[in-house]
C-alpha cells in the first residue's frame, strides 16, 4: 500500500507505483490519500486495506492507527532536506508524533552516506533502517524514458515551451505548512529587467510554487506570454529535466537539478527574516557550489552568466549527497524491501 498523507501523491511513491506495476505484478498496489473525505463504504475498505497490507510505503507520516507490528512500513520522504525536520525541528512537533514514527519506522530512504547519517539523526532511527537506494524520483530527471514509467504531461510541457528555454523559479514555502502565504521575490522593477532578460534569450519564465505557498503575479510577463504556471504539472523533476535555469532558494530542488546541470541560482532576497523562522542542517555558503545572490541585481548577474555558460557546465551533483548518479534508484529500493522479507 502507498500512503499519500498529503493527500498529493509525490513523485517517490509515484515511481514505486509505477515500478512495481511494471515488474511486480504479483502485488496489489492500492493507493490512499490523506485529507480526501470519504463515504463510509470507501472508509471501511481503506481501513481493511490498511490492517491487511504487509507493505506499507509514507512520503510524510504513518497513519497514527498503524504499528509496524505484522507489517514493514517505509518512509520515501521528499527530498534531501537542508532545513530542519522532525527531531531536529522538534518544537514543530509533538514528542508522541516524532516517538511513534521513530518506533514504527521500518526503513527510510536515503541518497548518501552523509544523508544517511543526518535523517537517521532526525528521525531518530539506526543507520541500519536507512536503505541507501537514491531517492526515487531522481530516476526521472535524466533525458530519455524509462521503460517503466511515462510522464503523460511531459508532451504538454514541451508544447507549450515551444522551443523556448525554460528558467524555472521554485522557492520553497514561508512560516507554517497551513498558512498558504503568498511569496514574493520580485519588484515591478525586477519584473521589467526580467522580461527584457526572457525576450533577449528566447526564454519564459516557469514558477512552481511550494505546495504550502502560492507565488506573487506575474501581469507583464503573462502579458507578454512569457509566463507558463508550472503548478498544474504533478511532476517536479519532470519540470526540471526540461528546465535550463533553476532559480531557488532555501529548498532542496536544487540538489535533484545538481545531477544534470549546474545553471543553478540561489536566490536568498529575504535571507535575514528567514534564518529566524527556520534552522539549517547545512549552511548553504558550504554546501552551495556557487554564488548566492542576495538581491535582484546579483541574481540578474548570475542568470546572464548561466544562459552564457549553457551547454558548457559539467553536471555531477555533489558526492556529498549522492551516492549513485544514475536511474536505477527505484529499482533499488524496490529491491531492498523485497530481499528484507526474503532474508
Amino acid at each position: 500500500m502507498l500512503y499519500a498523507s498529503t493527500g498529493i501523491l509525490d513523485a517517490n511513491l509515484i515511481c514505486v507505483e509505477a515500478y512495481l506495476k511494471a515488474y511486480h505484478p504479483e502485488f496489489e498496489v492500492i493507493i490512499i490519500k490523506g485529507k480526501h473525505k470519504l463515504s463510509i463504504r470507501n472508509r471501511l475498505k481503506a481501513l481493511i486495506s490498511f490492517f491487511t497490507a504487509y507493505y506499507l510505503i509514507v512520503d510524510h507520516a504513518i497513519p497514527r492507527f498503524l504499528t509496524n507490528n505484522k507489517r514493514k512500513i517505509y518512509n520515501v520522504w521528499h527530498g534531501i532536506p537542508l532545513k530542519t525536520i522532525r527531531h531536529f525541528d522538534d518544537k514543530r512537533f509533538k514528542e508522541s508524533f516524532l516517538d511513534f514514527e521513530s518506533k514504527n519506522l521500518n526503513g527510510l530512504v536515503c541518497s548518501s552516506m552523509l544523508d544517511m547519517a543526518v535523517m537517521s539523526a532526525c528521525f531518530q532511527v539506526p543507520p541500519s533502517r536507512c536503505i541507501l537506494s537514491g531517492l526515487p524520483r531522481n530516476d526521472l530527471i535524466f533525458q530519455g524514458q524509462l521503460e517503466w514509467y511515462e510522464d503523460a504531461q511531459e508532451a504538454l510541457l514541451i508544447e507549450q515551451l515551444q522551443g523556448r528555454k525554460l528558467v524555472s523559479w521554485m522557492p520553497t514555502y514561508r512560516g507554517s505548512w497551513h498558512e498558504n502565504n503568498e511569496i514574493t521575490g520580485f519588484s515591478e522593477p525586477n519584473e521589467c529587467q526580467l522580461l527584457d532578460f526572457l525576450k533577449a534569450n528566447n526564454a519564459v519564465l516557469g514558477v512552481r510554487p511550494h505546495k504550502f505557498s502560492r507565488l506573487q503575479p506575474f501581469p507583464l510577463l503573462e502579458a507578454e506570454g512569457l509566463l507558463l504556471d508550472l503548478k498544474e504539472y504533478n511532476v517536479t523533476n519532470t519540470v526540471l529535466k526540461h528546465t535550463n535555469i533553476l532559480i531557488t532558494d532555501y529548498s532542496s530542488v536544487w540538489l535533484d537539478y545538481s545531477i544534470i546541470s549546474s545553471n543553478i541560482c540561489l536566490y536568498l532576497y529575504d535571507a535575514q527574516l528567514y534564518d529566524g523562522e527556520r534552522g539549517m542542517i547545512y549552511p548553504l555558503n558550504t554546501v552551495f557550489p556557487g554564488d548566492i545572490s542576495y538581491d535582484f541585481n546579483h541574481l540578474l548577474m548570475a542568470l546572464n552568466q548561466s544562459m552564457a555558460s549553457m551547454g558548457n557546465n559539467s553536471p555531477k551533483g555533489s558526492a556529498l549527497f549522492f551516492k549513485y548518479r544514475d536511474n536505477n534508484n527505484t529499482k533499488r529500493f524496490v529491491e531492498a524491501i523485497l530481499d528484507e522479507k526474503n532474508s
